[in-house]
């Protein structure tokens, strides 16, 4: 499309990676920061682009059971986001399976949602051995830090001051729960469950889940 004015697509993602190192680099600075990370759970539809962009990032794919998933997705939007939500959850699952052998190890790493939450100290100290950053304690209690809120919050509060509104069950501001693991158990119905596992069936199994 951009051909004929004489732009290469490397040109285009070059300028493309600078605008996002423009949102970046003034708040690092503010915060005293010499990185930054995205943990959009989509960006796994966006790696080989993001890896195009930044030919050097790591990425840390988080799994979960995709039944757990199936809860999510119905919670926010109701029952009939079902099938919607086992299509998304199987297809992140075979980008998987793609990024264990594309990229290597010193890039990638997989860690389960749900031993990151009942085990977090050994599994943050992985994260931080393989991001090649030191691992403190207050990742542990991240709760008690102060965050910067930029879509939950006040809407009379200036910048200077964000403040959250109504803080959920995954703002920064809780501290890291269980409860959220095999919660598909209780929270779906029989039918619910039969149809979770029967198209879900390869890749739970594949992945380690009962």
């Amino acid at each position: 499309m951009l051909q004929p004015y004489g732009a290469s697509q490397e040109l285009i993602n070059t300028k493309i990676a600078d605008i996002l190192e423009a949102f970046t680099t003034e708040y690092k600075k503010q915060k005293k920061k010499t990185r930054w990370a995205e943990k959009t759970p989509d960006n796994i539809f966006r790696a080989d682009f993001i890896n195009t962009l930044y030919p050097d990032c790591q990425f840390i794919n988080v799994i979960r059971d995709g039944r757990d998933v199936v809860c999510s997705y119905k919670k926010r939007w109701g029952r009939l986001t079902l099938f919607k939500a086992i299509s998304t959850w199987n297809n992140a699952i075979e980008l998987t399976y793609k990024y264990r052998t594309q990229f290597p190890k010193e890039r990638y790493l997989e860690v389960h949602y749900e031993e990151l939450v009942s085990n977090p100290e050994k599994i943050t100290k992985e994260m931080m051995n393989f991001l090649n950053e030191k691992w403190i304690e207050q990742l542990l209690s991240h709760q008690k830090t102060k965050h910067d809120f930029w879509f939950n919050k006040e809407k009379t509060e200036p910048p200077s001051k964000l403040k959250e509104k109504r803080p959920d069950r995954h703002s920064p501001s809780k501290a890291i729960f269980t409860s959220s693991s095999g919660r598909w158990k209780k929270e779906l119905n029989f039918y619910e469950k039969a149809i979770a596992n029967l198209f879900m069936n390869d890749n739970l199994k594949k992945l380690g889940y009962k």
